[in-house]
């Protein structure tokens, strides 16, 4: 298991990933911190929906409930 060792950098702690991680400089990424310490990086997935044509992502499950609409009422109508 490879170790990292913290660094003060002006106001921030940094921490330097080895280029065997294969991290792309200017990749966004979503970090949390867990309880135990364990501190989790999540890459940011740019929206793949953004340039869809109209229809592009329907499949044969999307056409069977085409028109689909929910009916609802309260329990003591």
């Amino acid at each position: 298991m490879d170790t990292v060792k913290t660094r003060k950098q002006g106001n921030a702690v940094m921490v330097t990933l080895a280029s065997k991680f294969e991290v792309p400089e200017g990749k966004t990424y979503y970090i949390s911190k867990e309880s135990d310490g364990t501190i989790t990086l999540i890459p940011k997935i740019e929206d793949y929906f953004v340039n869809a044509k109209e229809n592009e992502f329907i499949d044969k499950e999307d056409e069977q409930v085409r028109g689909f609409e929910v009916e609802s009422r309260l329990l003591d109508e």
